[in-house]
């Protein structure tokens, strides 16, 4: 019988009570004899469980985005042929990941795929920032406009509101356009340059970015071993930073404010220190980033493959 690990945080999500969380663990202790239940105490913690949890085929995270980027970075630091299945249940705030994939919003249904047999790879990023913080990421690592949302948004607001919470912060971002600068990058790749100016920028591996910017999926497979760029250009004025986001919203990248494009290897430099996130917590302040896909690297127990039709790839002019 498969050995599971359960690593819960018990503070994720909206209106998340104890009640919540025992019918989690009643159906896990229902159903299998082997699952060993794991609370989250501290930030971090759940890298320390995971790291740990080479003796058991899989590992099932009940959280939000934040609490399985903790127990993927666990994960990726045991060898690959030893490293357990990854199960999710998502109950955080937003929980872009899990969307990004198609993993089922019911529990019930959630808890049933976790202990599923159909399991895909997925591909994993690693952030290196000025060659001292070194970190992997799930499924977004990003900078400017909107990126400070998810750590500036008081938690009791978050519980209380849930996803509403970021579509609020969010608006406050835009009211405010004003305060943001844009930052003067080089970015190089295997495939092209690029010198410009962008108020916003994400490499990322899902279709939803802090709730409020929507990939076509189309573009996007998380086991592809590409992540996807998008960059934005500052808007000259309110009106025209909302024309961006509508067509951002209705997925057309072809515009002169928008960057769409795909990298597996990219370096970013900056003139000044750049706040960046990683899975939606603030991970420090950079000039220089090197980001890296670790293809394939985490088997997770998901329903069905995001897209399975190939890339159209397209370089810079």
């Amino acid at each position: 019988m498969e050995k599971i690990l359960l690593i819960i945080n018990p503070r994720a999500g909206k209106k998340k009570n104890n009640d919540f969380f025992k019918k989690i663990t009643n159906f896990f202790q229902t159903v299998t004899e082997t699952a060993e239940i794991r609370y989250t105490e501290s930030r971090g913690h759940a890298i320390e469980l995971a790291r740990s949890a080479q003796d058991f085929e899989r590992v099932i995270c009940i959280g939000g985005d934040g609490t399985l980027n903790e127990v993927c970075n666990g994960l990726m630091q045991l060898e690959k042929n030893i490293r357990p299945v990854l199960g999710y249940i998502p109950c955080g705030s937003t929980n872009d990941f899990a969307r990004g994939i198609g993993l089922p919003k019911r529990l019930d249904k959630s808890l049933k795929l976790s202990l599923s047999e159909d399991i895909n790879p997925i591909d994993i990023g690693f952030f290196n920032g000025d060659n001292i913080y070194s970190r992997y990421f799930t499924y977004v690592a990003s900078f400017g406009l909107f990126t400070d949302i998810s750590y500036n948004t008081d938690q009791r607001v978050k519980n209380k509101f849930g996803h509403m919470a970021y579509i609020f912060e969010g608006i406050k971002n835009l009211t405010e356009l004003q305060k943001y600068k844009p930052f003067k990058l080089k970015i190089k790749t295997d495939d092209y340059y690029i010198e410009e100016e962008y108020i916003f920028g994400a490499v990322s591996n899902s279709t939803s970015l802090g709730g409020l910017v929507k990939l076509d999926k189309k573009n996007v497979k998380v086991n592809d071993g590409y992540f996807e760029l998008l960059l934005i250009k500052k808007p000259d004025n309110f009106w025209a930073l909302t024309d961006t986001v509508t067509r951002l919203y209705n997925k057309k990248y072809c515009f002169e404010k928008i960057l769409f494009r795909h990298a597996n290897n990219l370096t970013l430099e900056s003139e000044s220190p750049i706040n960046w996130t990683l899975d939606g917590e603030f991970a420090g302040s950079f000039r220089n980033v090197n980001i890296k896909v670790c293809g394939e690297s985490i088997k997770i127990a998901r329903a069905e493959e995001v897209r399975t039709k190939p890339l159209l790839r397209k370089k810079l002019p």
